[in-house]
This record gives C-alpha cells, sequence and structure tokens, in this order.
C-alpha cells in the first residue's frame, strides 16, 4: 500500500511539471516569433488568400518580431516584402498594434510602379518565373537590411493581375482588332500605298504595323491592370526606327519624282528647239540633230510611263519586290518585324507590360532597315 502511495505521487508530480513546463494553453502560440498573412473576410478558406494586383496584402508580426519591426520603423523605415525573392513593395504605412508588444499588423500595396524601374523589373521577373496567370508564390520579409524571413500562410498563397478568362479574352479581342485593321487599311484604303506609283509601300506597312500593336498593347495592359503603362525608351526607337524608314521611303520616292519631272522637262525644252531648228532652216538641219529628235520621242514617252499611276500586284509582291521581283533586303525586313511582332505580344501577354528589346536586337533592325533604304535608291520607279 505505501510502494502504491509512493509511485500515485510520482506521477502526480510528473503530470504537475510538465503543465508547468508547457505554460497556459494558446501561451505558446502567442509567444511564438513569425510573421504570417492575414486572409480577407474570415480567412478560412482558401479563396481568402488569393490576392490580385492593386489589393493590399495584410500581414501579422507576433512575439519578437514585434519590437524589432517597431524598432527599425523607428530608426529606417525600412521594411520590404518579397515574392519568390523579388522585391515587391516598402512598407508605407506605419505599423498598426493590435494587441500592446505582442502583435503588428503590416500593410502591403501589390501596386505597379510603372514609373520605378526596379519595382517594374521586378515585376516582370517574378511574372517569367510563373507559367500561370494565377501563381502560387512563397512571400518573405526582410526587416532593414536583414535576410528576408519567410511569412507563414495557412493556406497557400495566390497572386494574379486578372483572372484568366479576362486576359485570354483581351488578348484575343486585341489580335483580332490588329489583323482586321491591318487587313482594312490594306484591303479597303489606300493608306500604306505609295501615291505616285499607287503600290504598297514597305516602310508604310511597318510604321502602321508598329503602331497598331503598341496602341493595342498599351489599352489591353490598362484594361487589365487599371494602370497607365509606361512605353519604355526601347519601344520608342522602334517606333522611332520604323517611322524614320516609312518617311525616307517617301522622300527618296518624292526625289526620285522630282528627278523624272526634271529630266522631263529638260527633254521636251530639248524636243521643242530641235523642232523649232527644223522649222526655221530645214536645209541646215543636220543628220544628227535628225537622229537626235527622233531619239528623243521614245525617251519622253518611257520616262512619263514611269510618273504614270501604275496597278498594285499585291500587298506581300509589292512590299517585297523591288522592280525585278522578290529581294533580299526587303524580305529581310519583312521578317523581322514579324519575328519582333511575335515576340512583342508573346512578352505583353506573359508579364502584363510593353518589352524592353535589347539594344543589339534594336541596332540589328535599324541596320536591316538601313539596308533597306539604300538599296531602295536605285530601284526602277
Amino acid at each position: 500500500m505505501r510502494c502504491l502511495t509512493v509511485i500515485v505521487l510520482y506521477m502526480l508530480l510528473a503530470s504537475f511539471t510538465s503543465l508547468s513546463a508547457q505554460g497556459a494553453p494558446g501561451e505558446e502560440s502567442e509567444n511564438k516569433s513569425e510573421f504570417s498573412i492575414v486572409g480577407k473576410n474570415e480567412g478560412h478558406k482558401y479563396e481568402d488568400f488569393r490576392f490580385q494586383m492593386g489589393e493590399s496584402l495584410q500581414i501579422k508580426a507576433t512575439g519578437e518580431l514585434v519590437k524589432k519591426v517597431e524598432t527599425e520603423w523607428g530608426k529606417t523605415m525600412l521594411l520590404t516584402l518579397y515574392f519568390d525573392g523579388e522585391r515587391i513593395a516598402d512598407l508605407k504605412s506605419p505599423p498598426q498594434q493590435v494587441e500592446a508588444g505582442k502583435e503588428l499588423l503590416l500593410n502591403f500595396a501589390l501596386v505597379r510602379n510603372a514609373e520605378n524601374d526596379a519595382n517594374r523589373q521586378a515585376w516582370d521577373r517574378l511574372f517569367k518565373k510563373k507559367h500561370e496567370y494565377r501563381m502560387t508564390i512563397q512571400p518573405s520579409l526582410a526587416i532593414g537590411n536583414d535576410l528576408p524571413l519567410v511569412v507563414q500562410s495557412s493556406q497557400p498563397f495566390q497572386f494574379y493581375v486578372a483572372s484568366d478568362l479576362a486576359i485570354w479574352l483581351t488578348i484575343g479581342v486585341g489580335l483580332v482588332i490588329l489583323l482586321t485593321s491591318y487587313w482594312y487599311l490594306v484591303r479597303k484604303t489606300k493608306m500604306l500605298c505609295d501615291a505616285d506609283t499607287n503600290y504598297y509601300s514597305l516602310g508604310k506597312s511597318q510604321m502602321a504595323f508598329w503602331g497598331l500593336l503598341v496602341v493595342l498593347s498599351f489599352s489591353g495592359v490598362w484594361i487589365l491592370t487599371g494602370t497607365m503603362e509606361r512605353i519604355p525608351p526601347q519601344t520608342l526607337i522602334l517606333l522611332g526606327i520604323s517611322g524614320a524608314t516609312g518617311l525616307s521611303a517617301i522622300v527618296i520616292g518624292n526625289s526620285k519624282n522630282a528627278e523624272i519631272q526634271t529630266q522631263l522637262i529638260e527633254l521636251r525644252q530639248e524636243k521643242q528647239k530641235l523642232q523649232g531648228q527644223k522649222a526655221n532652216a530645214p536645209s541646215a538641219f543636220s543628220q544628227a540633230s535628225k537622229d537626235r529628235l527622233a531619239a528623243i520621242k521614245p525617251e519622253i514617252a518611257k520616262l512619263s510611263k514611269k510618273l504614270e499611276v501604275g496597278q498594285s500586284k499585291g500587298f506581300w509582291r509589292d512590299i517585297c519586290d523591288n522592280g525585278n521581283g522578290a529581294s533580299f533586303h526587303r524580305l529581310q525586313v519583312v521578317i523581322w518585324t514579324m519575328v519582333l511582332g511575335v515576340v512583342f505580344v508573346q512578352t505583353v501577354a506573359q508579364v502584363m507590360s510593353m518589352p524592353e528589346f535589347s539594344e543589339t536586337l534594336l541596332t540589328l533592325l535599324g541596320i536591316s532597315n538601313a539596308t533597306y533604304l539604300g538599296f531602295k535608291i536605285p530601284e526602277k520607279l
């Protein structure tokens, strides 16, 4: 009996010691130091942890992190949110104290700043890593210059710019508008034709293509994100190259017309002079003058025919033909324009912003266009 009593007392003492070590229920969670995402609404459903661009993400700090965050905010106000290692946002508003010394709420605006190069490029890199529009992301938070700490979430944290349906619908409608508008310009108007020859101009066609593509891309991003996307310098250079090519092609064509008109005026004056000499002194009119007068007539007819408005051979043939059939320098411009157009559309669809082409690629396009203009000078009118 005495032995049994000792055993019971020992078990009671062990239980009391264990309870004392564990503390009161909930004490461990209250003292736990962590960052955690506060879900929308009640924060229990899967959808409560799905956030869209433009919304505010609320993160709760507990335990020792509360004091650390308050100290850092008082000194540097530097609290940085990361998505999969990409710096997305800095805390702008002061932390909200929920329970003195125990909990803080941090509100981060999930906004893409198109005018901030670092922020815009971070979003671009993040989107390029993902292969879906609704992304599962691991957020982390850095206090000051310390390494980021993982932000816990009771449900998988997801982020999206817009719904998949809205994105695909916008892309599809944009491509339909692009193709329809370009088809209308080609088939129903003469806007892409040279006024003097009635042939489709490669320079004007390229300029119209890039102009429509940039306008539709800008509009599509604005519709999906609700923000005015910054047009990067590379895109402006691209528009400048196509615009300069179109303008230079018109100048070269007008210069050729002016030269032919000058030649016609000179030939007609020479013809009129020879005809006057023949009428005034037929006996003194030499055989060489007769031969020259006979040769002037077909020359005038040939030059006059060049100034006549011709008949287009078709859009693709006109822009690739230099007067003697398809030419490589024209075909090169067409191919590069189409390739870069596909890359442009793909990039906008993937990262929801205008692409920033490399200087090498822009130089290559510039060289192709300059080569086209150089070879255009001796082309037949």
